[in-house]
């Protein structure tokens, strides 16, 4: 799984609130020096705090967001803007919901559903085909693939040409999909993933051979009760919205240096 789980345990204890977790087991190893340093101990739970409240607020989230979005915004008939047209459309994974009895047992997740949705109207405005991509987390379950390419094909009445079923991350999602369409004859296509997703999906996928172009959908730095005097009271959506977008600030560093550590690997 490309250490997917090291590197999402990581993540959560590196962003709030899992960093509080951190901060207070680094108190306890401290606390003998603390103890006679009590503006120190104060400044350390105050910055702990801090944080939380800053990410918190409406005006905070827009601007991470914001940051992200406006790289690669939505753009309204895309198909009517871009010449010439890419040869087919590439849907990468985004997780799924395991609990969906009134589905059947699972199912693909909201932003998920976005994807698929804006793909099924691109190939209906186009005839372009498909290709899903998302891997199989659990023995014996479904992969996302499966899981979008039926929606795609029961729900949207869209059909699917290929379905990459071993990936586990964006970055691996880029190469097993360049990989397939290469084989199939294919030089270029749209990425359909969410506006604050695409910097990142196209910074791994334009290290591959094919040449991709983005598809955003979803622009979603706005969020409701954030006008006004509201884009200053501490809100739980929007320190959703603050940490979704830190994700993808530092999935992008990490990527940017995992390139270059196999470019000099390279050398």
């Amino acid at each position: 799984m490309d250490n997917a789980l090291f590197n999402r345990t990581l993540e959560f204890l590196l962003l709030p609130p899992g960093n509080l977790l951190l901060l207070f087991l680094l108190l306890i190893a401290l606390y003998p020096l603390l103890k006679t340093r009590p503006g120190l101990l104060s400044l350390l739970l105050g910055l702990g705090l801090l944080q939380v409240m800053v990410l918190s607020l409406p005006a905070t989230s827009a601007w991470l967001m914001d940051s992200l979005e406006q790289q690669y915004p939505p753009q309204y008939e895309l198909w009517n803007r871009q010449h010439p047209l890419p040869e087919a459309i590439v849907v990468p994974g985004a997780g799924r919901n395991l609990n969906a009895p009134e589905y059947g047992g699972q199912t693909t997740s909201l932003s998920g559903l976005e994807r698929l949705r804006y793909a099924a109207l691109l190939h209906r405005a186009t005839g372009l085909p498909i290709l899903v991509s998302g891997g199989q987390p659990l023995p014996d379950t479904p992969s996302e693939a499966e899981l979008m390419a039926h929606i795609l094909e029961h729900e949207f009445q869209v059909p699917v040409r290929w379905r990459e079923g071993e990936s586990h991350t964006t970055w691996q999602n880029a190469l097993l999909t360049d990989r397939m369409l290469a084989e199939d004859g294919i030089r270029s296509a749209w990425i359909v993933t969410q506006a604050w997703h695409m910097p990142r999906s196209l910074q791994v996928f334009r290290q591959q051979s094919l040449t991709y172009y983005p598809a955003s959908t979803s622009f979603s730095s706005s969020i409701p009760w954030s006008e006004l005097h509201m884009r200053w009271v501490p809100q739980q959506t929007a320190l959703g919205r603050s940490l979704l977008a830190l994700h993808e600030w530092m999935g992008l560093i990490w990527y940017r240096l995992r390139a270059r550590f196999q470019a000099c690997s390279g050398c």
